[in-house]
């Protein structure tokens, strides 16, 4: 990989004058939204980057004065990266507006989530009505763009200007829910996705998009209890969702309680790998599993008469108490695990750790889905250290890090392919950087290959921002 054109400008963290990091902003609003505007870049851009990188993530955590409790509940604000192959960047912040969005700013209240009053809380879950955030990630298919979240439509977005155009079904196809976790399969040229429904009979919705042609809904099947699935994988015959060890009280949840732990139980009989063929959803395999929780799955694929399932494993509930009360330090340390299972003998043949590592927000190249696959990019870091992006190795247990020291904390990093590149893992990781010193965030573009290295080029935004959970990168765009 080569990189070209060098520019040089100044960054905020030159003139940076802090004496300790302040990495309040990542649980903050956005101070400034805006459109398309320079940044500036200190390094060398790569020739062959040209496109556009969209991160979703929590962008306003207060409305009208009050503070929301939670980050999943703020209204998503879409941070874009914009590299047009000629050595310079454009940067962009949006705010999701989503009906709901523009009711409330209509009303001048809160009429969503914990900032509105109870009785609002309440009548909102009895006539399910949600607001569609697209905080969560964003998908880019058919050359339109969609910001995501956990349990409402997709919210159609301008991908040009990332201007929000409204939830959308999808043409009919997209019931109440379609999650921020779509899977795009190389082998069939289609990208799957879910959605969950509750109640008494709970069910998960299947979805197709493929590359050309119409969406389509595959059917439903049935979930043993409710539960959150907030991820799941798939190979050349299965979709593969792990089932977590959470069985959500709906009838609590009915009383709109602001605590969200509250509506959550630890269900350790409820473990297990849920595998649905993809051309017969009416024979799915569930085989049970020890205990567990799992926000990501990184892949999923077949071995004879084997199917391997690698997931981010917590071995309790505290990350979600972590998660409410906004202190990450709480949550037991995820890690990296493979389970096997044999779907005809419907058993788990092994259960075993892979790095024994604090690692969350899995990426890998798109060529690698439902393959046997090596490498995987993670964001790490453990109690006593710093967090950093690395790139592990499954078959060797080779881990390169890059660690941009104590105060400065990287997201997800979305990979990118080098275009014409001969092996699946070459391209770039871009990772979007709160810099607590700075007091601003950058885009922090890292040679895929030799992640310890450091960025090749640092894109600096004009402000920090919030966390982003997921994104997506649009060639070309």
């Amino acid at each position: 990989m080569t990189s070209a054109h060098s520019t040089a400008h100044s960054s905020p963290a030159s003139s940076a004058s802090s004496a300790s990091p302040d990495l309040s902003p990542l649980n903050a609003s956005v101070r400034r939204f805006h459109g398309w505007e320079p940044l500036r870049i200190e390094g060398e851009l790569p020739r062959s980057l040209r496109g556009t990188l969209v991160r979703a993530g929590p962008g306003l955590m207060e409305r009208f004065g009050r503070r929301l409790l939670h980050s999943f509940e703020a209204d998503g604000a879409l941070i874009g990266l914009r590299i047009g192959g000629d050595g310079g960047a454009d940067g962009a912040v949006r705010v999701v507006e989503s009906a709901g969005y523009r009711a409330e700013e209509a009303a001048g209240k809160p009429l969503y989530g914990s900032a509105a009053p109870w009785w609002r809380r309440f009548t909102n879950g009895l006539r399910q009505r949600i607001k569609e955030t697209g905080n969560t990630s964003v998908l880019s298919w058919q050359g339109r763009a969609f910001a995501l979240m956990e349990g409402g439509r997709p919210m159609e977005i301008d991908p040009s200007t990332l201007r929000s155009i409204g939830a959308s079904d999808l043409g009919g196809v997209v019931g109440q829910a379609f999650s921020a976790h779509p899977h795009r399969l190389d082998a069939r040229g289609v990208t799957y996705n879910f959605g969950q429904t509750y109640g008494p009979k709970p069910t998960i919705e299947l979805y197709a998009l493929p590359d050309e042609g119409q969406p389509r809904r595959l059917g439903e099947v049935a979930v043993p209890f409710n539960t959150m699935i907030h991820d799941f994988a798939v190979t050349d015959r299965y979709l593969v969702f792990v089932l977590s060890s959470l069985k959500l009280k709906l009838g609590r949840a009915l009383l709109a309680p602001k605590d969200m732990v509250s509506l959550m139980d630890w269900y350790p009989e409820g473990a297990a790998v849920m595998l649905v063929p993809i051309d017969d959803l009416s024979a799915p395999v569930r085989i049970p599993i020890a205990p567990r929780f799992v926000f990501h799955l990184v892949n999923a694929f077949e071995r004879g008469d084997e199917v391997a399932v690698d997931v981010i494993q917590y071995p309790d509930l505290s990350v979600m108490t972590a998660l409410s009360r906004n202190d990450p330090d709480t949550a037991s340390p995820p890690q990296l695990q493979r389970l096997v299972v044999a779907p005809k003998a419907r058993r788990l043949r092994s259960d075993e750790l892979l790095w024994d590592k604090g690692c969350e927000f899995p990426v890998m190249p798109a060529r690698s889905v439902g393959r046997d696959y090596a490498d995987v990019w993670m964001v790490t870091g453990e109690e006593d250290q710093a967090t950093g992006v690395v790139r592990y190795n499954v078959k060797s247990q080779d881990a390169q890090v890059w660690t941009p020291g104590e105060g400065i904390v990287p997201a997800e990093g979305v990979f990118v392919a080098e275009p014409g590149a001969e092996r699946d893992e070459q391209g770039w990781i871009i990772s979007l950087v709160c810099d607590g010193w700075a007091e601003a965030s950058y885009w922090a573009v890292l040679d895929s290959e030799r992640i310890a290295d450091g960025p090749v080029a640092k894109i600096w935004m004009d402000q920090p921002l919030p966390q982003t959970f997921h994104g997506a990168w649009i060639p070309g765009a």
